[in-house]
Parts: structure tokens; C-alpha cells; sequence
């Protein structure tokens, strides 16, 4: 009851219509291709601050300078977008009007296909509720919603009143309020259970066709009907306050309602565009040629500029934290060099011979002459005291003091440095008001109740002898919150008044300046001041801080400083202002970009209303700068796109092969203020040491080497990019497969295990050579010394003799057969392996000696083919040595024959011979078997077999082949 009260009082406080038109300054883009405009049916802000605009011919992003399309991937045509939307996720959403819905991102759509279906109508509007399902409307069929992948359907058999539904919004509490042809109708689904409340009429809706409804603050919901204009649903009681301008709504039907930062606009199809005050309930035409269009949808970007549509034009305007009031005309404006807002809000200005009141509430204004003013006479400040009596400052007439409820006024004469002084400024704090003006004149006034009536004499204090000013003029006196008085002179800096004691600061103790103008007091107490040439200054106490052109202050000719009611210092120059976050030292503009023109230079040319609200003197009228919470006073940066070769990275991906190495960054500062303005600075860490700073908003980095890359990429409308938004995105290009660390190293420990068997090898074959050495002598050795032992030697001599008694011709042979047997072992003795065609040789030489004693009871067979004799390999000696052996261990006679045979059999050579043990066994080393067995061991990867059966004794030598 309360609140509806409240709102109540707040619609009756002004009439139902302003005759004061609020002028508004709009830029305006036309969307076209090949000189054809395309309808523009929807906007929409998304979570990074981009517009888009749904149109007849497609989606487009604009980003404060041009549209892009935005491609729907597989479309059929010009699509006509009727719907779009940006989920939790960042996914885009478009509703098209044959009821066809596109997802994807800035980089493409793609058209979704739904197992239920998709309808055949218009999609009106999306929206996500406190589940994350997904809603839209239509135009003929009701609501949809995904549930668990599944797509349900509200209408009227849920007892949704109408399927023609216009817009949506979402609840505090989960709720979808839904605008239709009757009423608004409130939709609560938990699973698939569906339920539906109608407020109509009957619940004290003005009109059952609802086109639009916007969300407000405390759950409240600014509602828009086709005849009855707007009304305020709160959905917490159900409650519907609806203005008195809505008993005669005469201006059409309501397109669109936006409840911005500072006001309530009205976008309406017949009579163009309208504002209802938060602060009054007066609705207010805004005066401009493309305001009187017909305006179809609004919303407000993060600076606080207000973007609407008409048919093909998409409008802007900082309306909602600029307003100009055109009060007066140029002529007027040449005479004022001071204005004030009184405690009602009342604009006061002081002109040549007098004073100008313009009384908001009535649109009226009245001319106030003051006796002793005359045409010639400046009025340089105005201040209204705690009494709401007005101060009067002149130039040669001194101070004057006026009762604005009576308009009686006096003079005050009573103060000698007063009369006809002039005085160049008069502010004031609590009961204290101050002047200050030329020949170093500074008064204080100390007010208390009896000052309420201007006759009632002043207690006053006069400071004419500072210490370190003189006779230099004191351009303003100003006391902060903590009682301390400061002076701002003409030449000799800053001097503090605190606790009795002047402290003076100046070039030679800090500034840089020392003609300063004014001063202001921020919400920690920071004192600001102005000076002419060298910015600002900020004193927290202990030490100064200066803003000049390199900390982004736009213009050095700075009239005055004002603390606005969200703490950002306000910068008064005659081409704009400048908004000083003093937390971050961020500076953003206002200028002739959104319309303001030549603005009053004097001192005390601008003032503060009770809402903080800034007001300036202009060519054009008075500028009203209504700041607003949660605006963005900078650049927004953004990343719109990597491209890897001029194709779109997929998002996620940021790891690359060596030759994916061709980038392009393509950036935007978002600032729809001024976009033109926006300058920009990236590096490339692991390429670029230092900021480049540019203009451009693509930057290519093609050919970079394999490495770890990390993109950073900042905006800012000034030089000063400390605090500037910044966006990164790191990525790597991984070196090829040579190149890597991990295969560098897998390569050395290759190479080192290489090495390591190559030298294990080495080694290994050495010893083996070295064994085969050692065994081939010491084979050598035996050999040589079995066959020139006394038993061979006198077996030889005696065979010998008995050829040379019995056949002289044989003896001969068997001489040269014994030579040619010792001259092999001669031969041989140094080689590791023979043919086999040589060993047979020497084989059967031996073979022939040893036949001369025993005839025909020693038998050699030998069954080996010529292509195996020339093939394979042999160790020297290794027959004759094993024959020798047969010989040595058997009994060779008549009656017991030793036949040995040798043959290959399955890649072997074998060697045998039957047994005929003799009777006195001749004893033996076995040096030469096993002699025989280790060469092989370290020629071939095969063993020697032996076999001794009862009846034969087998050698089996593996096959050593010329390969």
C-alpha cells in the first residue's frame, strides 16, 4: 500500500503532460545493401555489450561504427530475424519469422531441427529461465519451453488466454510474464507440469492488448497496451498503479517501455518518443526530428546511451544522462556567466541587471531585477544557504542577498570590503557561506537561524591579509567537509585556513601551476582543484596528484571541477566534460558527439541539483548530466575473432602444429559514446617487448616461430591506457616432431644406447677376436705340435723307408704328400676360417699320409657337393684334426676297418666314424675336441653337436657360410 501510494504521489507531482519538450541530441545508422534499407524488427544487447539487429534481410552486430552480417550457415534466402537472444552459455539464439531458430556465434548460425518439431509462425522472443530452460514465444501458436531436450508447448489448454504473444520477462521467483492480445499471462512450469494465471481487466490491467513488458527494479514490471499506454505491475502483491496520464492516453499505441538509469521511455507507433521522470511524473516529448518517428523497440547500452528503431534506422542518444532544457535563447546566453539549482530544483541564472528564475514544475520563467545592477554589471555567482536565501556575487557591485519566496533583496553594506567589490565567486557549506574576489578580499559568513530573514544582520570575517597572496585575486573560497577553509588566488597557488593556521602550496612546493580557479571535494574527503595551464590536482592529505593531457583530461582550459552523486569528478572545459574515476583515474567523454554545444566558461557557470545532477550554461540552453550507477565510463575490449590463416579458430583451441602459423587478431574496444575515438594497443608476448599503439582493429602476426604466445590487446579513448579493459588469449605452436624437447631427448638417449651397444658390441667382438685368436694358437700349437711329435714323425720316417725299399716312386710321392701337409699347416695357422675346398684339400693329404701306414683298413668317404665345398667356410685343421682324433681312439686293421665318413645333412657338416675301441686305450687331453667347440662358439651362433653311441662317434659342425 505503501509503494502504491509512493508512486502515486510521485505521477500527481507534475501534470500529465510537460509542455517542456526535452531536447536530445541522436545519431542515426542506416542499414542498407546496394542502397535498399532492410526493416529492422528486434534489438538486443548481448552479455559482452554488442548490438544486434534483427532485420528482414538477416542478423547484424553493430558495433557503434558499421553492421555486420552475421551468417546463417544452409539459409534459403533473405531470412527475416524476428527474435534474438544470448543464453548463460554465450550462445546466440535467432528466431526467424517462418518459425525456424538458428544457434550458434558471432562467427556463424546454424539452423537446429527438434524432434517435436519447430512451429510455423513468427518467434517473438526467447528468454532462459532459473532452470537454464530455454523459452520462446510466438505469434499464433503460445510458448514453448525445452525440458530435458524435450520441447513442450503452453497454450490454451494450460488456459493461456491468447497465442499471440508479444513479449516476455522473467520473475524474481522463476515466473514467465507473458505479454499477449489478453492480458498478461503468468506461466510457472516445474518438469512438465504447466500452470497459467490471466491478469486482465478485471485485476485492474487498463487494457487487455499488452505489447510489451520490461523488467524494473524490487520485482516491479513496466507494462505497455496498445490504448491505454503504460502501468506498473509488481509482481511480489500483484499490485497495478497506473500514471494519470493513462486516464487520456492520447498518443498511440505503446511499442516498447524501457525503464533506464534516469527515466522511464515511451517508444510509441503514432507519436514518436517520450520520457516519464523518475523524479516527476510529467511526460515529456523528447523534441527531436527522429524522435517524432515511430519507434518500435529500445534498450540501453552499459554507457547509459538509449538505441531505439524506426522501419530502417537504428538511433541513439544519450538522453538518459544528458538532458538539455532549453530555457533560453543565444541572445540570453551572452548575458549569463552563472546559473543555480535551488533546494525545488528551480534554475536560477544570473544576467546583466539581475537575476532569471525558471520554475521546472510550471514551465515557466520570470526576469527578477535587482536595484543597483545594471546592464553592464556582471553577476559572476549565485548560492542558495541553508535558509534558502540566494547570495548574489557582481563584478563592482558587490554582494547581494535575496529572499527567493518574497523576492525582497538587500545589499550588503555593512562589510567595507564589500561595498561595490568585486567579487568573483560565492559558495558555500552547512552555515558557512564564502566570497572571494579581487585585492585578495575572502569573507566568511557564519549564519545561524536569525539569517533566515535577510535583514537580520551577518557575522562575518574578513581575510584581505593572507600571508603569501597579497593583493593577487582569490578566484574561490571554498570550506570542505572537515571545516578547513581553502583559497584558490591568481598567482600564488592554493593557501589552507586549518585550525587558525595558512598553509600555502605553490611552484615551489609542488604544483605546477599557481592560477588556480576552483575546487571540489570527493566522497574520501580528496580535495580537487583546477588550475589554468597544468590540469588538475588531487591533495588526499599528504601529497598532490596531477591530471593532465597524459592521464587523458581532454581539454587544459577547464572552467570548473563538481563531484557528481556516483563520486566521479566532473571536468567542466567549453567544449564538454570529462569524467574522472578517481578510482581508477579512468577518463570518458561527453562532447559535441552527443550534442553538446558551446558550453559557459565562467567560474561558477555550472551547478549541482539536489540529486547531484550536474547542470551547465550552454549556447543551446541547460545541460543536465545525470549520472547513472553501473555505466561503463571506458572501452569495453573485446576479442571478436582468431583466424589461423584467415579461417576462424574454433573456439577452445589454442594448441597448433609448427606450420599452423599464420594469425589474425580482430579486435574491437566497444564504446558506442564514441567509438571513433577508441585507439588501441596490443603486444605478443614471445615476440613483442613493448605496446604498439594503433588504430587498426586487425593485426596480423604471420610466420611465427614454434613457441608459447600469449595475445594481449587494450582500448582507451585517451593516450592513458593504465586501467584500460584488456583481452587476452594465449595459445602455442608446438615445434615439429625434430624438434621437440621430447624427441631431442628420446634422439640422444637413441643415439647413446646406440653407442652404448656399439661399444658393448665392439667389445664383445674383440674379446671373441681375441679368443679366436687365443684358441687358433693354441689350435696352432696343438696341431703342430701333434703332428711333428716323435710317435707322428717316426710313423712318417718308418712309412718312408719302407716306400723307399719297396717303391721308390712312391716314396717320392709320399715326401711330397708330407711336405705339402706341413706347408698347409704353415699357411693355415694364421687364418681364422678356410674354404671348405681347402681344408678337403689338406684333409686328404692327411688323409693319404695316414693310408700309406694303415691301406686299406682306413676309409675316408666324402659325399659333399662342389657348390657346398666352394659356399661354406671352415676353421683351418678342424678335419684333419678330427680324422687325427678317430685314429688316435680307434683300432685301425684288417679285421677291424675305420671308415669315416663326412657329409652335410639339414645345414650341417657331419663328421663320422664307427667305433673299434682298442685294447689299450690311448689316453688324451680332449683339447683339441673342445678347441674345436670353442671357435665355433665365437664363429657361429650354432654349437658343435657330439654324439657317441655304442656304435658311431658324430661330429656335427654347424654350416659356415660365405654370407
Amino acid at each position: 500500500m505503501l509503494l502504491k501510494k509512493l508512486i502515486l504521489f510521485l505521477f500527481f507531482v507534475a501534470s500529465m503532460q510537460s509542455a517542456l519538450c526535452q531536447a536530445a541530441f541522436f545519431k542515426s545508422f542506416a542499414l542498407q545493401e546496394d542502397n535498399h534499407h532492410f526493416k529492422i524488427n528486434c534489438l538486443y544487447k548481448n552479455s559482452t555489450g554488442y548490438i544486434y539487429a534483427g532485420t528482414t534481410s538477416g542478423l547484424y552486430l553493430f558495433d557503434g561504427i558499421a553492421f555486420r552480417k552475421i551468417k546463417i550457415n544452409n539459409a534459403t534466402g533473405k531470412d527475416t530475424i524476428t527474435a534474438v537472444f544470448e543464453d548463460n552459455t554465450g550462445q546466440l539464439w535467432a528466431g526467424l519469422k517462418n518459425g525456424q531458430i538458428a544457434t550458434g556465434s558471432n562467427n556463424g548460425l546454424n539452423f537446429i531441427s527438434l524432434e517435436e518439431g519447430l512451429p510455423k509462425v513468427a518467434i517473438t522472443a526467447f528468454l532462459q529461465d532459473k532452470q537454464n530452460n530455454i523459452w520462446f514465444s510466438t505469434n499464433g501458436e503460445g510458448i514453448y519451453y525445452f525440458y530435458n531436450s524435450h520441447l513442450y508447448l503452453i497454450n490454451e489448454e494450460e488456459g493461456l488466454s491468447d497465442k499471440y504473444i508479444h513479449a516476455m520477462a522473467l520473475a524474481a521467483n522463476g515466473d514467465v510474464l507473458a505479454a499477449t492480445d489478453q492480458g498478461i499471462n503468468i506461466c510457472k512450469v516445474t518438469g512438465t507440469k504447466k500452470t497459467v494465471q490471466v491478469i486482465g481487466p478485471k485485476n485492474g490491467l487498463p487494457d487487455y492488448y499488452i505489447t510489451s513488458i520490461a523488467a524494473a527494479d524490487n520485482n516491479n514490471f513496466w507494462v505497455g497496451m496498445q490504448e491505454k499506454g503504460v502501468c506498473l505491475y509488481n509482481h511480489n502483491n500483484g499490485q497495478i498503479s497506473i500514471p494519470p496520464i493513462t486516464a487520456n492516453w492520447q498518443f498511440g499505441q505503446v511499442n516498447a517501455v524501457l525503464p533506464a538509469a534516469n527515466n522511464i521511455w515511451i517508444a510509441t507507433q503514432d507519436k514518436g518518443l517520450y520520457l516519464l521522470k523518475k523524479n516527476a511524473a510529467g511526460l515529456t516529448p523528447v523534441s527531436n526530428a527522429a524522435a517524432q518517428n515511430n519507434i518500435f523497440n529500445l534498450l540501453q547500452d552499459d554507457e547509459g546511451n538509449v538505441w531505439m528503431n524506426s522501419n530502417s534506422f537504428l538511433m541513439s542518444t544519450a538522453a538518459d544522462k544528458i538532458n538539455l532544457l532549453p530555457l533560453y535563447d543565444k541572445t540570453t546566453y551572452e548575458t549569463i556567466h552563472t546559473i543555480l539549482s535551488d533546494y525545488e530544483n528551480n534554475i536560477w541564472a544570473g544576467t546583466n541587471g539581475g537575476l532569471i528564475k525558471y520554475n521546472i514544475k510550471n514551465n515557466s520563467s520570470k526576469k527578477i531585477f535587482v536595484k543597483g545592477l545594471t546592464i553592464n554589471t556582471d553577476v559572476t555567482g549565485l548560492y542558495q544557504d541553508e535558509y534558502h536565501n540566494i547570495w548574489i556575487s557582481t563584478m563592482g557591485a558587490g554582494v547581494f542577498v535575496l529572499n527567493p519566496a518574497t523576492e525582497r533583496y538587500r545589499n550588503i553594506s555593512e562589510n567595507s570590503l564589500l561595498k561595490n567589490a568585486s567579487i568573483l565567486s560565492v559558495t558555500g557549506s552547512g552555515n558557512t557561506v564564502c566570497m572571494g574576489g579581487l585585492e585578495g578580499v575572502a569573507t566568511i559568513f557564519n549564519l545561524t537561524a536569525a539569517n533566515s530573514d535577510i535583514d537580520a544582520p551577518y557575522s562575518f570575517t574578513n581575510y584581505n591579509n593572507i600571508p603569501n597572496i597579497g593583493n593577487n585575486y582569490i578566484h574561490n573560497v571554498y570550506k570542505d567537509n572537515s571545516g578547513r577553509i581553502w583559497f584558490a588566488t591568481d598567482g600564488k597557488g592554493v593557501t589552507v585556513l586549518q585550525n587558525g593556521q595558512f598553509t600555502s602550496f605553490n611552484k615551489t612546493n609542488g604544483l605546477a601551476d599557481n592560477i588556480v580557479y576552483g575546487f571540489t571535494e570527493d566522497k574520501k574527503g580528496n580535495i580537487w582543484f583546477n588550475t589554468k595551464d597544468a590540469g588538475i590536482y588531487c591533495y588526499n592529505g599528504k601529497r598532490f596528484k596531477n591530471y593532465n593531457l597524459s592521464s587523458g583530461i581532454s581539454n587544459l582550459k577547464i572552467s570548473a571541477l563538481k563531484t557528481d552523486s556516483k563520486g566521479n569528478i566532473i571536468i567542466i572545459n567549453e567544449q564538454g566534460i570529462d569524467i574522472l574515476n578517481p578510482e581508477t583515474g579512468t577518463v570518458s567523454y561527453l562532447d559535441n558527439t552527443q550534442g553538446i554545444a558551446a558550453i559557459n566558461t565562467g567560474i561558477q557557470a555550472s551547478t549541482t541539483d539536489t540529486s547531484k545532477n550536474i547542470l551547465l550554461s550552454t549556447i543551446n540552453g541547460v545541460l543536465v548530466y545525470s549520472p547513472a550507477a553501473n555505466t561503463v565510463l571506458k572501452p569495453v575490449t573485446v576479442l571478436d575473432e582468431v583466424q589461423l590463416f584467415l579461417n576462424p579458430v574454433t573456439k577452445g583451441s589454442n594448441v597448433f602444429s609448427y606450420d599452423e602459423n599464420s594469425f589474425t587478431f580482430n579486435f574491437t574496444g566497444l564504446y558506442y559514446t564514441s567509438p571513433e575515438k577508441v585507439y588501441y594497443q596490443y603486444k605478443l608476448d614471445g615476440l613483442d617487448t613493448s605496446w604498439v599503439t594503433t588504430k587498426d582493429r586487425t593485426i596480423p602476426f604471420p610466420n611465427l616461430r614454434p613457441g608459447k604466445y600469449r595475445f594481449h590487446v587494450r582500448s582507451s579513448v585517451t593516450n592513458n591506457f593504465i586501467n584500460a579493459s584488456e583481452a587476452v588469449w594465449s595459445f602455442t605452436i608446438n615445434p615439429p616432431l625434430w624438434k621437440r624437447p621430447w624427441f631431442i631427448i628420446l634422439c640422444i638417449l637413441t643415439g647413446t644406447a646406440l653407442l652404448y651397444w656399439y661399444i658393448t658390441y665392439r667389445e664383445k667382438e674383440l674379446k671373441k677376436l681375441q679368443l679366436l685368436q687365443q684358441e687358433k694358437i693354441q689350435f696352432q700349437f696343438q696341431v703342430l705340435g701333434s703332428q711333428v711329435n716323435p710317435h707322428f714323425l717316426f710313423n712318417s720316417f718308418n712309412t718312408l723307408i719302407s716306400a723307399i725299399e719297396d717303391n721308390p716312386k712312391t716314396a717320392v710321392q709320399y715326401v711330397e704328400q708330407l711336405s705339402e701337409f706341413f706347408r698347409h699347416i704353415v699357411n693355415y695357422r694364421d687364418k681364422d676360417i678356410i674354404s671348405l675346398t681347402e681344408e678337403l684339400s689338406l684333409l686328404n693329404t692327411y688323409y693319404f699320409l695316414q693310408q700309406k701306414r694303415y691301406g686299406s683298413s682306413l676309409l675316408l668317404n666324402i659325399n659333399i657337393s662342389e657348390a657346398e665345398k666352394k659356399q661354406w667356410k671352415i676353421p683351418p685343421l678342424t678335419l684333419q684334426l678330427l680324422m687325427e682324433n678317430a685314429i688316435k681312439h680307434n683300432a685301425v686293421s684288417k679285421e677291424t676297418l675305420l671308415i669315416i665318413d663326412l657329409f652335410t645333412e639339414d645345414n650341417n657338416l657331419v663328421l663320422r666314424n664307427n667305433i673299434n675301441p682298442k685294447i689299450t686305450p690311448q689316453p688324451g687331453t680332449g683339447m683339441g675336441l673342445q678347441n674345436i667347440i670353442n671357435r665355433y662358439k665365437l664363429l657361429s651362433k650354432q654349437a658343435v653337436e657330439i654324439k657317441n653311441t655304442s656304435d658311431y662317434f658324430t661330429v656335427i659342425l654347424p654350416a659356415i657360410k660365405n654370407n
